[in-house]
């Protein structure tokens, strides 16, 4: 599973509390938070380790990150750091082994459309079309930035790769296909119902939160939960070594 929660910052214990139901109702074996603050977020926290016992977390100036929980041992886990001063990649990467299978994760937050010096505006009150598409267009130069970081750490990799996270782009976008260049499939395009989205602000409806893998793996299932906890839906998908 992967779900950016919108708790960069904590949030109440309520929707803390569900937000945990909704993942253990799930009963995946490995979830990637975004915008998640284990700090503010000890409701949530403690409910999903009765359950995901290993954990690993990376987390930004803007005291938020995001975090891996799993039922499975995490080996040779940590951050992907940007090769460029100045710059950031919000990317963590983590083996867990299952059974005999060994299956390479990484999770990755790349950088809003709103993104500005490090910081995100979530209260725009006028919208600049024209500045709008500008700030996109300059938020995708890093983002492309960001994939080729991210891909260069895959390429390193021997085992089945997983790639999931908050993109913030579109399927066939720069970023995505420097991502997929190296064999990856979209696990959405391959086996969802629909169009998927998983953004969801007013009346906006996008498909930015992906899930994408290496033929060493088939995909069984894949599904988005549609929910109000947070502006965005996790995204499920189940997978089995192919053994061919």
């Amino acid at each position: 599973m992967t779900w950016n929660v919108h708790c960069s910052e904590g949030s109440d214990n309520e929707r803390q509390r569900k937000i945990a139901e909704l993942i253990l109702k799930e009963n995946v074996d490995f979830v990637q938070l975004n915008e998640y603050n284990q700090d503010s977020c000890s409701v949530v926290d403690s409910l999903l380790k009765a359950k995901y016992y290993y954990t690993e977390e990376s987390r930004s100036h803007r005291k938020c990150g995001d975090i891996f929980y799993s039922k499975y041992a995490i080996f040779n886990s940590g951050r992907i750091d940007a090769p460029v001063k100045g710059e950031t990649i919000l990317a963590i990467k983590a083996i867990i082994v299952i059974g005999v299978d060994s299956v390479r994760i990484f999770g990755i937050h790349m950088a809003s459309n709103q993104y500005n010096d490090g910081e995100e505006d979530h209260q725009v009150l006028e919208i600049d079309y024209r500045s709008a598409y500008n700030r996109y267009k300059e938020a995708q130069k890093l983002r492309c930035r960001q994939a080729e970081w991210t891909r260069t750490e895959m390429m390193k990799s021997i085992h089945p790769i997983i790639v999931m996270g908050d993109m913030n782009d579109f399927n066939k976008s720069k970023p995505l296909m420097i991502l997929r260049s190296c064999g990856l499939k979209d696990s959405w395009w391959e086996g969802g119902n629909g169009y998927g989205a998983t953004f969801h602000d007013g009346m906006m409806r996008l498909r930015i939160d992906h899930v994408l893998h290496s033929d060493k793996l088939k995909l069984q299932n894949i599904k988005v939960i549609d929910t109000n906890l947070s502006d965005h839906n996790p995204v499920v998908a189940g997978f089995c070594v192919n053994k061919r």
